[in-house]
């Protein structure tokens, strides 16, 4: 069962709350440029094409706007717009080829990125709780007279964005349009609303679940499964609660916010665990759960694209060592990426090792593991299929 312990969507005139202390999981990330092994550029990163209607009308807003004064919360690159620009990414691959100045999105949403522009590009995919993030991060970044500029389709919830916007700056006026889209311009003046900015920023997501007891795990916008433990997850973990061996050493890879890097540190109480995800508010969660839990010293979690190239100091002890790895792989993911997921297995395990899969189907996922020279052994449930991998 998942409680909301803040969502201001829910209830717009709630007391505002404080928010989940996590600056110490951010803090333990690398600056963006030097993470390891980004293999993907930021068109194969959802949300981020350069060649879109609606960036291209943002890119017309700013045309006559210093970079310096520029804030992109959780966009690409907006034509046009030089180097000296902050953005601020949620996933580490997108600082490949990245023209602006990337920062990691922080939880607190208080980092020193005054501008006199923010520009929020919404990505449906990651909920509308998670674009009203953006858009107060965004909000309560600007200089006062400073505008937020935001693009969306009709079709894509437009009209609510527009009030949202209205709500929290005080005054809202579309500039623009194009094929379906609409530009959408907010100023901070005096009637901006602070303190629902706060509140929208402050949320958060608390899940229990009895498939992971005595872990209580906190979450928010901009991750998957935020609200509720995924079904793939649990039968996943009832799956290796009956048929994996101890392990030493575990691996997770896709971590989340870490519902399976904790289940086993709970498990198996001697094994150490690798979590590994790109999703940087994802990483800094999982090292917060961890934490919380006394779990951080036999839990790392690292920030990366895939398993670290080269390995990082702390994750450098697993390479080729991995007893049992636990991988719930993107649901929609290409066939490069999977083979990608085949080959770091490969890799971390050591000879012998066993990797554990939930797919929905599981043809796709298994072709990629054979490629790689992995012995494949499919367990069918109800609704999704655990792989058994050894190399």
């Amino acid at each position: 069962m998942a409680t909301v312990e803040k969502d201001p969507s829910r209830n717009p005139r709630n007391e505002s709350g404080s928010s989940m202390a996590v600056r110490g999981g951010l803090e333990c990330l690398a600056p963006m440029g030097s993470h390891p092994r980004s293999r993907a550029t930021n068109a194969h990163v959802d949300g981020l094409n350069p060649d879109d209607p609606g960036i291209r009308l943002l890119a017309d807003a700013v045309a006559d706007q210093p970079a310096r004064e520029i804030l992109l919360v959780c966009c690409g690159d907006i034509p046009g717009v030089g180097s000296e620009a902050n953005r601020l990414v949620l996933d580490v691959r997108e600082h490949d080829r990245a023209i602006a100045r990337t920062l990691p999105v922080d939880l607190l949403g208080d980092a020193a990125t005054p501008a006199d522009n923010v520009i929020v590009w919404p990505r449906p995919h990651l909920g509308k709780d998670f674009t009203r993030w953006c858009l107060a991060r965004g909000a309560s970044s600007l200089r006062p007279g400073g505008a937020l500029w935001c693009a969306a389709r009709k079709a894509k919830g437009a009209l609510g964005l527009t009030d949202e916007i209205g709500r929290m700056m005080g005054e809202v006026d579309v500039v623009g349009r194009s094929r379906g889209y609409r530009l959408m311009r907010g100023r901070r003046g005096p009637a901006f609303d602070d303190s629902y900015a706060r509140e929208v920023l402050a949320t958060r997501y608390t899940i229990e679940d009895p498939a992971l007891p005595g872990l209580v795990l906190h979450s928010a916008p901009g991750v998957f499964s935020r609200r509720e433990l995924d079904g793939g997850t649990r039968q996943l973990i009832e799956h290796a609660a009956a048929h994996a061996p101890p392990p030493s050493t575990v691996l997770d890879l896709g971590c989340g916010i870490g519902p399976l890097a904790l289940w086993a540190a709970t498990r198996w109480t001697d094994a150490r665990v690798l979590a590994v995800d790109s999703n940087v508010l994802a990483v800094a969660l999982a090292r917060d759960n961890a934490s919380r839990h006394g779990l951080q010293p036999r839990v790392v979690v690292e920030a990366s694209d895939g398993m670290p190239t080269p390995p990082t100091a702390r994750a450098r002890a697993f390479e080729g060592a991995v007893d049992l790895a636990l991988v719930n792989p993107p649901t929609h993911a290409d066939p490069e990426t999977l083979r990608r997921f085949a080959d770091d297995l490969k890799r971390w395990l050591r000879p012998g090792g066993l990797a554990m899969l939930v797919v929905n189907r599981g043809g796709r996922m298994t072709q990629q593991l054979a490629a790689s020279g992995a012995r494949v052994e499919a367990h069918a449930y109800a609704r999704f299929t655990i792989l058994h991998a050894t190399w």
